[in-house]
């Protein structure tokens, strides 16, 4: 079954800030000539890495609906902070809210709590909603460096390849990719 997480609230902040993409491009903190654009730039990279990697940097909350439920709910996006609720039509179609004591997150997985039973619901596409939190922090500081190097590297790649169709350009993504391949191995850190 193919999830398909939707975004409720977005994160506030991202993991680079703006003196770090200036000492990855070598420009003076003080030179405030490309300050706008390398917000859009660094904005661009985590939302780059975050598709790459189907993960959040910094926290941001989502949703996924799905006709039924059972044990063992793999949700997409990582690292999962926490479940913010799941609710359910029951079989009158009403919205519940399923407690919270009769489930827990395991890794990345919703699971029915020990000796609990799904209460039944309504044949309906959005029968149940799962929402959670999901990144590592909500400034980025505990973003892992492999993360933010990889920002960085795209950051830089960006600012420096204005006109990325250049085959040339292309290339200087080889070290960007290996890091995604790094972060995605299954043993990371």
């Amino acid at each position: 079954m193919l999830l398909i997480p939707e975004l409720v609230t977005g994160p506030t902040a991202d993991p680079i800030t703006l003196s770090e993409a200036k000492k990855q491009l070598e420009i003076g903190i003080s030179d405030t000539t490309h300050d706008t654009h390398l917000a859009g730039l660094i904005q661009a990279a985590r939302e780059q890495w975050e598709h790459d990697t189907d993960s959040a940097t910094c926290f941001a909350t989502y949703k996924i609906r799905i006709a039924q439920w059972a044990d063992g709910v793999e949700l997409p996006k990582s690292p999962i902070h926490s479940i913010t609720s799941i609710q359910y039509y029951d079989g009158a179609n009403t919205l519940q809210t399923y407690p919270a004591n009769q489930y827990q997150l395991h890794v990345d997985a919703v699971r029915l709590a020990y000796l609990q039973v799904l209460p039944g619901t309504i044949a309906r596409w959005d029968a149940w909603t799962i929402t959670y939190k999901v990144g590592y922090s909500e400034d980025g500081s505990k973003v892992p460096a492999i993360a933010k190097n990889a920002m960085l590297m795209l950051v830089a790649y960006y600012f420096e390849n204005r006109d990325m169709l250049m085959v040339e350009s292309m290339q200087t993504m080889k070290p960007y990719e290996a890091l995604v391949l790094r972060y995605m191995r299954n043993s990371y850190p």
